[in-house]
């Protein structure tokens, strides 16, 4: 292998050996130190590769053994730099993009991260953009142990982490602490308050003294358990003590909404006729060089396919984009009132649907709808069972354990 690199580099010469002494005269090149290769018969004679530089003694031998010599050609880098001594732009070009070649090889131009569900990944590379780890920052620059420190400091949440370069790509694999269980504070005195107004359907305390029953009304901001608890049995001494009140307490709720549609309005037509645009971007910056004419049309754009450049292992910071323009045009349109007073009652079904928490549902909407030369008008009332209990620091059991009145 070594002598075979040797040769390409220093040339060759492919010759033909003819005439009855062949064998002799390789024997003969041989035994004077002559390294013959690719040794195979052609009819009457033989082919074969002998160094540039033993012409002088393949000639002697030939002489000597009575064999005629025919060279068939020449190889190896010598016969190449020969080949494109005459081509200097095509020469030069070779060599820059070379030379560019392993330049864009020296920088990162994309970076991943892997195994996160909790930390987002965003923090995460803004993060190592601050440590210097960014696209276009120079490989040599980057000190992977050095950011794997940094980042397991930043993120407490991150137990793992591993930065692994690998051509112009950048890996961060992280691996995370287990979540934590909530912790509930059953000991700084609470009171469960109203969230919302609303009509009581069921309470039920855990901790703390019931201050509502079932179908009483309440005002945001009523206490609804107290975490004022009365210890002792009624007619012998009593005292009261102070807990972290818990517990749940379901109301019906009113949710007022209200809405407007017009009944003309714009709906975009698409006339069958498309436009196709080729993008190269390079370092993220579009190069649009041939955009389509458009004039006064109107389209909607969209990327029909992106490729980055990459060889091997190897990506550039270079991507062709190839888009579709999609004529439309915009014409007018009247929807009837039955049909605006169906979208509106979606619309509020949909916009009661976001108010619920995972444990309220809806019970029913009444609407009611005015109607205008040119729009409808709603306004609904939504009729909800929802949770409305949230926790509130209890002055007075706060002030007991201070020791003040």
């Amino acid at each position: 292998m070594f002598l075979a690199i040797w040769y390409y580099f220093c040339g060759y010469v492919m010759i033909k050996v003819n005439g009855f002494a062949a064998e002799r005269f390789m024997n003969m090149l041989s035994y004077r130190g002559v390294y013959l290769w690719d040794v195979e018969s052609d009819g009457a004679g033989v082919r074969l590769k002998a160094p540039l530089g033993s012409m002088d003694i393949l000639s002697m031998c030939a002489e000597k053994t009575g064999c005629r010599l025919e060279v068939k050609g020449y190889g190896g880098f010598p016969s190449k730099i020969r080949r494109y001594k005459g081509r200097q732009v095509l020469t030069a070009g070779i060599l820059l993009f070379a030379v560019g070649l392993y330049l864009l090889s020296s920088f990162i131009w994309v970076i991943r991260v892997e195994g996160n569900e909790r930390v987002p990944k965003e923090d995460i590379l803004t993060y190592c953009q601050e440590l210097g780890l960014k696209p276009a920052a120079w490989k040599r620059g980057v000190d992977p142990e050095e950011i794997t420190k940094e980042i397991l400091i930043q993120f407490p949440d991150i137990s793992w982490v591993s930065v692994d370069i690998k051509g112009t790509d950048v890996t961060i694999k992280v691996a995370e602490t287990i979540e934590k269980a909530e912790v509930v504070d059953k000991v700084t005195p609470c009171n469960v308050v109203a969230a919302m107004d609303g009509v009581i359907l069921k309470i039920t305390a855990e901790r703390g003294t019931p201050m509502v029953k079932e179908g009483d009304v309440v005002k945001k901001g009523d206490v609804l358990i107290s975490s004022a608890v009365v210890i002792g049995l009624e007619g012998e001494e009593q005292h009261t003590e102070y807990v972290a009140a818990e517990g749940t307490v379901t109301a019906k709720i009113w949710l007022q909404l209200t809405d407007e549609l017009p009944l003309a309005y714009e709906e975009k037509v698409y006339t069958g006729e498309t436009k196709t645009n080729r993008i190269l971007s390079f370092w993220g910056k579009d190069a649009d060089f041939v955009h389509p004419s458009l004039e006064e049309e109107q389209a909607d754009a969209e990327i029909l396919f992106q490729k980055d450049l990459a060889l091997g292992d190897f990506k550039v910071p270079i991507s062709i984009k190839k888009e579709q323009y999609r004529i439309y045009t915009l014409e007018q349109r009247n929807r009837t009132v039955d049909e605006a007073k169906a979208e509106l009652a979606q619309t509020l079904r949909e916009k009661t649907e976001k108010c619920l928490s995972p444990y309220g549902t809806i019970e029913k909407i009444e609407v009611h709808y005015e109607e205008y030369t040119d729009c409808v008008r709603v306004k609904g009332q939504a009729v909800l069972t929802e949770r409305i209990e949230e926790k509130h620091t209890a002055e007075e059991g706060r002030d007991a354990i201070d020791g003040t009145d």
